[in-house]
C-alpha cells in the first residue's frame, strides 16, 4: 500500500510539474512569437467581381457537385480543406483525387495540420505516390509550439480548371453529409463559384501553398468571365474580421442576422456595433447551434447570450441536429458566407476566408430563403433558459469560460 501511494504521489508530482512546464513554454513562445511578428499577416481584400454562385446548404449535394467537377477536372485541380476525417467519404474522396493525377491532372491538396490529424500516414504516402502535391498547412514549429498550435488554417478552396471555384464551411467526412448518428442531420453554407472570383480564390490558395511548401504551383488560367453576382473575397490572419463585422453593423438600417455555429464573440469592437445598432432600432436575429461537434463550445455561448438577451437582440437555438453554417445578413444589402466563426479562435487566430455578397437578388431569393428555413427549425431563447441551467451546466459554462479564448 505504501509502495501505491509513493506511485501515485510521483504520478502527481510529476503531472503538476509538467503543466507547470507547459504553462511556462507557453507564455514564453507566445511572447516570442508575437514580438517577433511569426504569425503576423496582413488580411488580403479582393476586388469587386461577377460571378455566377451556387448556394449548397446539403452535405451530399455539395460532395456530389463537388466530386463531380473534380472528375471533369481536365488540367489542374487545387483544393485545401481545414480537416478530413478517416471514412468511407473521405476515402473515395481521396481515390479521385489520385485517379486524376494518373490521368495528367495536377492535382494540389493541403489540409491543415491540426484538422488533418485523422489523415492516416500511409494514405498521404499512398497520395504522393500516385503523384498528388500534398503538403499540411499550419505545420507545427519549434520553439513556437502552442503558438503555432492555436494558428490554424480554417479555409477551405477548391479550384477546378481555373473555371470553378468553392469557398465556404463543408469539409469532407461522413458527419458533413449527416451520416454520423450520434450528431445527426448536419447543416452548412458553401458556395461554388464559376466566373472571374475564381481568380481570386485561385490566387489565395496559391499564397496559402507557397507560404507552407514553397513549392510553385501548377496552373494555365483563371476566368475573367463576369457573372451576375456581385461578391468580394476576403482573406483574415487573425486580424481586421472584428473591424469588418462592426462596420457591417453600424452600417445597418433595419435588421442584422447572425448565422454561427459558436456564438463566442469575445471582442469589444464587435460588441458596441451590435448593442449601437440595437439602440438605434436595428432588429437583431442571432441563430446558434446548441448540439455541436466541439466540446465546451455551448457552454461558452451562455455569457455571450445573456448579454445579447440584456441589450434587446433575438437568440434562437438550432434544433434540426448541428447547424455549421457562418452567414451574415444586413438589410437585405450586403451578406457573408465563408469559413469564420462568430469566436474567439476565428476572430483573433485563425487564418479565415468569406465572401461578402453585394446582390440583392441573390440574398433575397437565395440566401434568405435558406436561412428563413434554418429559423423555422430552431426555438427561441429566453432568459430563462440561461438563467435556471443546472448544476452540471453551471460547472461547464465556468470550465468554459477559462478557455473560451481557444474554442
Amino acid at each position: 500500500m505504501k509502495k501505491l501511494r509513493k506511485i501515485l504521489r510521483i504520478l502527481l508530482f510529476g503531472f503538476v510539474g509538467l503543466c507547470f512546464v507547459s504553462l511556462v513554454w507557453d507564455k514564453a513562445d507566445r511572447t516570442l512569437a508575437v514580438r517577433e511578428k511569426v504569425f503576423d499577416q496582413e488580411s488580403v481584400q479582393y476586388p469587386i467581381r461577377k460571378s455566377d454562385v451556387t448556394l449548397y446548404t446539403d452535405g451530399q449535394e455539395f460532395y456530389d457537385r463537388l466530386l463531380d467537377d473534380i472528375a471533369n477536372a481536365k488540367q489542374y485541380i487545387h483544393i485545401s480543406f481545414f480537416s478530413i476525417a478517416d471514412d468511407t467519404v473521405s476515402h473515395r474522396f481521396e481515390e479521385l483525387l489520385k485517379k486524376k493525377s494518373k490521368e495528367g491532372v495536377e492535382v494540389y491538396y493541403a489540409v491543415d495540420r491540426l484538422g488533418g490529424v485523422l489523415l492516416k500516414e500511409q494514405d498521404k504516402q499512398a497520395l504522393l505516390k500516385a503523384g498528388v502535391h500534398f503538403t499540411y498547412y499550419n505545420k507545427l514549429d519549434f520553439p513556437y509550439f502552442f503558438s503555432s498550435l492555436e494558428h490554424r488554417n480554417h479555409k477551405r478552396i477548391s479550384v477546378i480548371d481555373g473555371t470553378i471555384g468553392y469557398a465556404g464551411g463543408f469539409n469532407i467526412g461522413k458527419k458533413y453529409l449527416g451520416k454520423n448518428k450520434k450528431l445527426g442531420s448536419w447543416r452548412d453554407y458553401h458556395l461554388r463559384i464559376q466566373g472571374e472570383g475564381v481568380q481570386d480564390l485561385e490566387q489565395e490558395f496559391e499564397l496559402d501553398w507557397v507560404k507552407n511548401d514553397r513549392e510553385t504551383v501548377w496552373k494555365t488560367h483563371t476566368s475573367t468571365e463576369k457573372g451576375t453576382t456581385a461578391l468580394r473575397f476576403k482573406a483574415y490572419s487573425g486580424k481586421d474580421l472584428a473591424y469588418d463585422y462592426a462596420n457591417l453593423f453600424h452600417q445597418a438600417q433595419k435588421s442584422i442576422t447572425i448565422l454561427s455555429p459558436y456564438f463566442i464573440p469575445n471582442n469589444k469592437v464587435i460588441w458596441h456595433a451590435l448593442i449601437d445598432a440595437e439602440k438605434r432600432g436595428v432588429e437583431i436575429n442571432i441563430l446558434w447551434s446548441p448540439e455541436s461537434d466541439a466540446p465546451l463550445v455551448k457552454q461558452a455561448a451562455y455569457p455571450y447570450i445573456r448579454k445579447a438577451l440584456k441589450h434587446g437582440m433575438h437568440v434562437y437555438g438550432y434544433r434540426d441536429g448541428i447547424l455549421h453554417g457562418k452567414v451574415l445578413v444586413i438589410d437585405e444589402r450586403v451578406a457573408m458566407v465563408g469559413s469564420a466563426n462568430l469566436d474567439s479562435r476565428s476572430i483573433h487566430l485563425n487564418k479565415e476566408l468569406n465572401c461578402y455578397i453585394y446582390d440583392t437578388a441573390f440574398i433575397k431569393q437565395v440566401l434568405n430563403k435558406k436561412v428563413h428555413e434554418d429559423f423555422q427549425r430552431s426555438k427561441q431563447i429566453h432568459s430563462s433558459y440561461v438563467n435556471n441551467l443546472p448544476l452540471q451546466e453551471k460547472l461547464k459554462e465556468r470550465l468554459a469560460k477559462l478557455v473560451e479564448y481557444y474554442l
